[in-house]
């Protein structure tokens, strides 16, 4: 399986039912039948892929919004982003 870069286009897989719980945002893969919890930062990030972005955009959205160090934020979306697509969460475009 191939890794998510800050090159990569990525976006929501179409298998995954999402539901908000409390400020967590609960996710289940369908044909896994796993399920996916995530934090607030966690389900702002989710709901910034609905459609396809670029990661390199994304942490820049990202590093705006929290004033985040870029260095630390490429890191933490970059492990983020391939444990999710390793669990068939989100789906490569480029």
């Amino acid at each position: 399986m191939q890794n998510i870069t800050l090159e990569s286009v990525i976006h929501r897989s179409s298998d995954v039912m999402a539901s908000h719980i409390d400020e967590d945002l609960v996710m289940m893969n369908i044909d896994r039948g796993q399920y996916y919890a995530l934090d607030e930062i966690g389900a702002d990030i989710w709901a910034r892929l609905e459609e396809p972005t670029q990661v390199q955009d994304l942490c820049h959205q990202l590093q705006r919004q929290y004033r985040v160090n870029p260095m630390t934020c490429e890191a933490d979306v970059l492990a983020l982003l391939n444990d999710m697509y390793e669990n068939d969460l989100l789906s490569l475009v480029q």
